[in-house]
């Protein structure tokens, strides 16, 4: 059982994350309507390098982690995969014309299917580690998938379970 600390410290967080989320609503309409066109910006090549030099040690981590199998893969693979998300986003809309399409390429063959691959990859991997939950991780209600009943190769039927995987009556009695 959870103390009382724990669980008023997690409602706190989750009230934090609700009104930052909620009070970016109106930053970003403002920043929408008075951001300039074009922008002059200071330090240009120390962003783009820092952000790759971030990036790269993001990458080695995770790889690192992911051969020694340790337990915080999960935490980098998924941050890596954000920071390439972030990295297509911004090489896309900075590009200027003769690279735009040198970039949309790479975001879309390179670095857009990497972060798929860390970002789910992550997540599934969350998913089945976690322990199961009485209440779902999914706020809103889904509807519940039929469980198909079909005879097996032995004649008894076989039924497959919400995960997917069949199991026979007999060991479910």
């Amino acid at each position: 059982m959870r103390s009382r600390r724990l669980i008023q410290i997690r409602r706190i967080r989750e009230w934090l994350a609700l009104c930052a989320a909620i009070a970016l609503i109106p930053w970003t309409i403002y920043l929408g309507l008075t951001l300039p066109q074009s922008y002059t910006a200071q330090h240009w090549q120390a962003t783009w390098v820092g952000f790759d030099v971030l990036l790269l040690t993001f990458m080695m981590a995770t790889a690192v982690l992911g051969f020694t199998h340790h337990h915080l893969l999960t935490l980098f693979a998924f941050a890596t995969g954000v920071l390439l998300v972030c990295d297509a986003w911004f090489d896309v809309l900075t590009a200027r014309r003769g690279d735009f399409v040198v970039s949309v390429l790479a975001a879309g063959l390179g670095e857009l299917p990497l972060a798929a691959v860390l970002i789910g990859g992550t997540l599934r991997i969350v998913r089945l580690q976690g322990p199961p939950s009485s209440r779902p991780w999914w706020p809103f209600p889904l509807r519940q998938r039929a469980v198909v009943a079909r005879p097996g190769r032995s004649g008894r039927f076989v039924r497959r379970t919400r995960a997917g995987s069949l199991t026979s009556r007999a060991a479910d009695e």
